[in-house]
């Protein structure tokens, strides 16, 4: 998704600057596996990070985002057990943890693991404290997401194929020639993926774990959020011995 691209690593050519991204220096490779409806499978999903599996040394990849969500009321086997041989191979895995809705709750993560940064939508805390949606997919419910991002009213590149005929989608939103305003789970997700990416720039030899700790720590003393001032002030302090 442009968007997402946009926030995690944009360079902000097309406003001056303005609307840059976390991590602009960073390279992106894009794996399409949702239609443009915004639809897809797991499988898809899976053959995806497949790929990425076979082509990381050539390519260089450190971080997977993983913008996407499922209506999959139980955790996806498959998905779970591809992110983590990723992760065991030193690629940092950050996975949007879902959007609120009143009918069926949250939807789970693509992955509910351990070898994941889950990225929850700051805004939606409250509503997701109270509601502990995935109490019916592990025990590890409290643990979950990982990390707060800001998930409302992001502001980053449109898409020359966007479609404005699809449900919630507004030519309003639009705030600058090339940009648009978008909300949810998959726009706080490429914040915290831009954020590993600055740390592993600093610290190319860090282990995803470590990578995971450091990002906490800093939302930790941000109330459990992670938002772009912090990123750009405190990935430059981290120190990993």
């Amino acid at each position: 998704m442009t968007h997402v691209t946009g926030i995690a690593c944009g360079s902000g050519v097309l406003s001056n600057g303005r609307y840059c991204g976390i991590a602009p220096e960073a390279h992106i490779i894009s794996l399409k596996i949702l239609d443009s409806n915004g639809q897809g499978s797991s499988s898809h999903a899976v053959a995806a990070l497949r790929w990425i599996m076979d082509n990381a040394a050539k390519y260089n990849i450190r971080v997977v985002n993983l913008s996407i969500g499922s209506n999959d009321r139980k955790v996806n086997q498959p998905l779970k057990e591809i992110v983590e041989v990723l992760w065991r191979r030193g690629i940092v895995v950050v996975a949007a943890a879902g959007n609120p809705d009143g009918r069926r709750g949250y939807q789970p993560p693509p992955p509910i693991s351990p070898m994941v940064i889950t990225v929850g939508t700051w805004e939606d805390r409250d509503y997701f404290t109270r509601h502990k949606p995935f109490s019916l997919f592990t025990r590890d419910s409290s643990n979950l997401p990982d990390i707060w991002a800001p998930g409302e009213n992001i502001i980053s590149v449109l898409s020359p194929d966007y479609k404005f005929s699809m449900p919630n989608r507004s030519r309003e939103n639009i705030i600058y020639p090339n940009y648009i305003s978008m909300s949810g789970a998959s726009m706080a997700t490429p914040l915290v993926s831009g954020a590993a990416s600055l740390l592993l720039e600093r610290f190319p030899y860090v282990r995803p774990n470590e990578i995971k700790t450091a990002l906490m720590k800093m939302a930790a003393e941000n109330g459990g959020l992670l938002d772009q001032s912090t990123c750009l002030n405190q990935t430059g302090k981290v120190v990993f011995i």
